[in-house]
Order: structure tokens, then sequence, then C-alpha cells
């Protein structure tokens, strides 16, 4: 018998939208206030505390044990134009022992249209070897060189020249999301 392990950590210091877009991006206030959780199995833990990263401030901690499912901590927002700077400060991993399984761990924002259908996302992670995120004409994979804290920072419009399967025009909200995904692990 194989034992299964996985352990997936998405760290977050703080969104950044220019402009007045996320509520509660820095995690300064409880996670109720702007923040949605949607969870698919067992194993699962988010969390708000101080002491995930070496600073002072809040920061938010997703983390998805063994098993099959999803982990997501999410908000979607309006947006009048895609000509918005994005950054966030994430530390990510995933790590999975189960031959056929696979993990992942991300920081996405997907780009919606004003019925809320998904056009496309861009997908900052780190992802164990089995894991089947990949580039496509609607997805955008930014891989995580390690598991270390890090920021990042684009521009959508700018984001957007990597999604062209996506017409920028009918993007009418964004979803920033912490997601974590394991299969069979």
């Amino acid at each position: 018998m194989i034992k299964k392990y996985l352990i997936i950590i998405l760290a977050m210091g703080r969104f950044v939208f220019a402009g007045p877009y996320l509520t509660n991006g820095d995690f300064e206030e409880h996670l109720s206030i702007g923040w949605m959780q949607a969870i698919s199995g067992e194993n699962t833990t988010i969390m708000r505390d101080t002491s995930y990263d070496p600073d002072p401030d809040y920061e938010t901690y997703v983390y998805r044990g063994t098993g099959t499912g999803f982990t997501k901590l999410l908000q979607t927002v309006d947006i009048p134009t895609t000509d918005l700077e994005f950054s966030v400060n994430a530390k990510l991993y995933a790590w999975d022992n189960n031959q056929g399984g696979w993990s992942g761990a991300a920081v996405v924002i997907s780009y919606l249209n004003e019925l809320d259908s998904l056009l496309g996302e861009t997908m900052i992670c780190y992802r164990s070897y089995a894991c089947p995120w990949t580039n496509t004409s609607t997805c955008h994979i930014i891989a995580a060189t390690d598991s270390s804290w890090h920021d990042y920072a684009f521009n959508i419009d700018d984001e957007l020249v990597n999604l062209n399967g996506v017409n920028q025009s009918d993007i009418q909200r964004i979803q920033v999301a912490m997601f974590i995904q394991s299969y069979d692990c």
C-alpha cells in the first residue's frame, strides 16, 4: 500500500490593484470582509494571522491536505478598464508523492464578462510534476521559481497580450483568488 501525502501552502501578503477595487486586499480585516470561500473536499485550512511572513502585517494562509478537491479564497470586482496595475506578495508551495496524483497552488486572476462567464485567466503558480495546468490561448501560467516569498506585479492590459483567445473588450469583472487544487494525493 502506497501512502499518499500532499502538502500545499499558499500564503499571501497582500493583493493590490491601482485604485479602490479590492476590499480588504491587505487582509488587515477579518476574511469575511470582501472575501468568499469555495471548498471541495476535506483537509482544508484558510486562516489569517501575522506569523506567516516576517513583517508585522496580516497575511492569509490557505492549506490543503491529502485527497482530491480544491480550496479557493476569492473576490470578484467590477472594473471600468483593464488598464490596471496588479501586484501580490506570495509564497506558493505544492508537493505530492503519489504517482498519478498532482497538486498546484496559485494566485489566479480570472477575466469575466458581464454574466460572470470565464473568458480567461492568469495563474501565478507552483505545481507538482504531473499538474496539468498549462499555457493555452485563454490561460497564462507564470511559474513560481521556488517556495519563497516573492513579489509579482504587472499591468492587466500588458498581461492580456499572453491570452490571444480572450477578447479584451468583453472583460467587465476580474476575480482574484488564492487557489489550491489536488488530484489523488
